[in-house]
């Protein structure tokens, strides 16, 4: 969605989840649940407990975020947009200059559970695991709740959220968070 939108109003996009190079950076005294994860294999990461997966991703996220920042910080100004799961609410919500330039898009548990397991990608993950099914659905299952406590967070803020579900498609999804932002209605 963030490309769609790029493309249609111009603007540069920053790939959290693409911006792992930050990895070099990581401190293990800074950074200790990144650092650790990243020491960690697929099979360690997905088959710990849910409760330990759903702390680590959110610590994970929380040390990430000052990075990013950095990152952010440093590109030529221009319009940007900035997208990833490591965007945490609250984290946000204190560099920003007012709520309207942030917005949360969360899908809900059914969509995640019927897209997912289409993403290649994803499936070539868990089968590095001692048990693909078990490690699949601990994903899921971790990634379902982190989705639940973004909402809880972002509406503590009173930030706004965009809930998908699979009623509108990827374009009409991105024409509300356009409309959100107040970019300019032009055609595509």
């Amino acid at each position: 969605m963030s490309e769609l939108i790029a493309r249609r109003f111009g603007l540069d996009v920053y790939h959290v989840d693409k911006a792992f190079e930050h990895s070099q950076r990581f401190d293990p005294i800074r950074h200790p649940t990144l650092t650790k994860w990243l020491a960690s294999s697929w099979n360690q990461r997905s088959m710990q407990p849910l409760d330990t997966l759903v702390q680590d991703v959110i610590a994970c996220y929380q040390e990430h975020f000052a990075l990013i920042l950095e990152d952010v910080c440093s590109l030529p100004k221009r319009p940007l947009l900035v997208e990833g799961t490591a965007l945490l609410p609250k984290a946000v919500a204190e560099v920003l200059s007012r709520q309207s330039r942030a917005i949360w898009v969360i899908p809900t548990a059914a969509f995640q559970r019927m897209h997912y397991p289409r993403r290649d990608w994803a499936l070539n993950i868990v089968a590095q695991c001692s048990n693909p099914k078990e490690a699949f659905n601990n994903w899921m299952e971790r990634d379902i709740r982190f989705a639940e406590w973004i909402e809880k967070e972002a509406s503590a803020l009173h930030l706004p959220l965009l809930k998908v579900d699979g009623n509108r498609t990827v374009k009409e999804n991105a024409e509300l968070v356009a409309i959100h932002f107040d970019l300019a209605l032009r055609k595509s």
